[in-house]
């Protein structure tokens, strides 16, 4: 009886026991304060607890024009800063990846007068309240933040100087442009001993709307930016202290026409090339006559192609005092016009004939005929692929060589090459008759080059980034390794996976079959400029002697 009483109140006490912790009153939840706006102005410091879902608003009066520089100091909190003008349109949303600790930069130029609105929330709703700090640093008038963002933007220094200057003095711009449109500047850079900031300027005039740098490391082209409010542009890119490019300006105009210029006309107008060699470009030794070095000769001839059902003209040349005893190497380039074979070359293509005399003067190379196969304006037809081509090459023109002029016997001493779709058309002729051309120098080879290229791959956006493996690509995956040699360069500013992308295809491809490979990358682009000094290393490469 009296164990059972204990027992009965025992279970009471635990029953109570569990009602109580039953009833326990959870922790009190975070209360978000009301949203209150509060007034900012320099030097304010607010210290706020945030959490989620809660939105702080404060308003700032500011004059058009005026700089605000503040920030936020997150302490445990994600806070995301937004920024509205004085219609309510936001301006800025800013949320940096510093997470829940560290600063977030609040720095705009109001467009307005009047009240702007800065707020501060936080989008992670599973957030735990947590302090920032807001501090207002620094508002500068209009003049002042004029003069600050010009600092900010106009890179190298004296850009600033010369918006400075502009202000007081219209004509500054047009001289500096004058001395700069052609001669761009070029600065160092600290702790960096390969690369140089080279910085362009073009002038346009008030038909300009914006204009577009063609050309060196940023080959798809960068937008300019404009000085202030004159017709200067400028861009800046950093450059291999090695390179050697071309560069342009396109330059995009706006002019109206009628009575109420009610006829808008949009054109873009594209300025001549500018060449641009940088200090430790490399040396071009060969490209002009050496002193005391005899000329070979050229001929221009004419060649009635079966294959291809109609004439062809080439342009022989025979290197100084050739008389028919001594045999020579054989050399066939495509694209020959650009190649020397016209009588007046112009001075950025490549001139063979004034290569080679200086090479076989300096014994770099043994005596070469060269045959320089003119394009006559079917290129496109001929060089990418083109069977019939191809047997004019390797069964018209190649024993009309041997049968006029003394040609060393066997493959390894005929060199085929040329650039673009030439080194293409070249290494084709190698792969299809390796027993008449043992040797091909290549030079920017168009190796994206697929089946249905014209078609597939017209657009220029699409032979940047071609859809399928080039076709003599896949012709060198799935055949023996055959008795070629190759020297293979290109440039690295060169269209990106089309132009540098396949041709390192074609080398790693190459040489995992065991080809003689020397492949060489420059600092540049798809153009003679580089192609004249280096079609020298190619030869020497291929055919090279180290005296006799």
């Amino acid at each position: 009886m009296h164990a059972s009483a204990a027992t009965r109140r025992f279970a009471l006490l635990l029953a109570l026991a569990a009602l109580d912790v039953g009833c326990a009153k959870p922790p009190p939840k975070y209360q978000a304060p009301e949203s209150t706006a509060s007034t900012l102005h320099v030097g304010s410091r607010i210290e706020r607890t945030l959490g989620p879902g809660d939105e702080h608003a404060y308003t700032i009066q500011l004059e058009s024009g005026a700089g605000v520089f503040a920030q936020v100091e997150q302490q445990g909190i994600d806070v995301v800063v937004e920024v509205y003008d004085p219609k309510g349109r936001q301006m800025a949303r800013l949320d940096s990846p510093t997470g829940a600790q560290g600063s977030e930069l609040v720095q705009f130029t109001a467009l307005q007068s009047g009240p702007h609105k800065i707020v501060a929330r936080s989008l992670d709703r599973d957030a735990e309240p947590a302090l920032y700090v807001l501090k207002v640093d620094q508002i500068l008038a209009p003049a002042a933040n004029a003069d600050y963002r010009a600092k900010l933007v106009c890179s190298p220094p004296i850009l600033y100087d010369l918006w400075r200057q502009a202000q007081t003095d219209p004509g500054a711009i047009e001289r500096f442009a004058a001395a700069h449109q052609k001669a761009p500047l070029i600065d160092s850079i600290p702790d960096n001993r390969r690369e140089m900031q080279v910085t362009y300027v073009c002038l346009g005039d008030a038909a300009t709307e914006r204009a577009e740098l063609i050309g060196g490391p940023d080959f798809q082209g960068t937008t300019m930016t404009s000085l202030g409010r004159t017709n200067l542009f400028f861009a800046s890119q950093i450059v291999p202290k090695d390179a050697r490019f071309l560069y342009a300006f396109n330059l995009y105009e706006l002019r109206r026409a009628g009575s109420k210029d009610e006829v808008e006309v949009a054109d873009v107008r594209r300025t001549d090339d500018v060449l641009l060699e940088m200090p430790n470009a490399p040396a071009q030794p060969y490209i002009t006559l050496h002193a005391n070095v005899p000329p070979g000769k050229t001929v221009q001839s004419t060649i009635a192609s079966k294959s291809l059902a109609e004439d062809r003209t080439v342009t022989v040349y025979t290197p100084a005092g050739y008389d028919g005893k001594k045999s020579c190497n054989l050399l066939i380039v495509f694209d020959g016009q650009a190649y020397g074979g016209q009588s007046d070359p112009g001075p950025v293509t490549v001139p063979t004939p004034t290569i080679l005399d200086n090479l076989i003067a300096a014994k770099k190379i043994g005596p070469t005929v060269a045959i320089l196969v003119w394009s006559m304006g079917k290129r496109n037809r001929d060089l990418s692929g083109n069977a019939a081509f191809t047997d004019f090459v390797a069964k018209e023109l190649v024993p009309w060589a041997r049968s006029r002029y003394r040609i060393l016997p066997g493959a390894k001493n005929v060199v085929v090459g040329g650039s673009s779709l030439g080194a293409h058309a070249a290494t084709y002729c190698a792969l299809t008759h390796p027993d008449l051309f043992g040797n091909v120098l290549s030079q920017s080879g168009a190796y994206w080059v697929s089946a249905d290229w014209q078609v597939v791959e017209a657009g220029f956006h699409r032979r940047l980034y071609p859809r399928d493996t080039g076709a003599i690509i896949e012709a060198f995956k799935s055949r023996k390794r055959l008795p070629i040699r190759f020297y293979i360069e290109v440039g690295i500013y060169d269209l990106g996976a089309a132009m540098l992308g396949s041709n390192r295809e074609l080398r790693d491809v190459l040489q995992l079959e065991g080809y003689d490979v020397d492949y060489r990358e420059f600092a540049g682009g798809h153009n003679y400029v580089n192609w004249r000094g280096s079609f020298a290393d190619g030869l020497i490469s291929l055919l090279g002697r180290k005296g006799d």
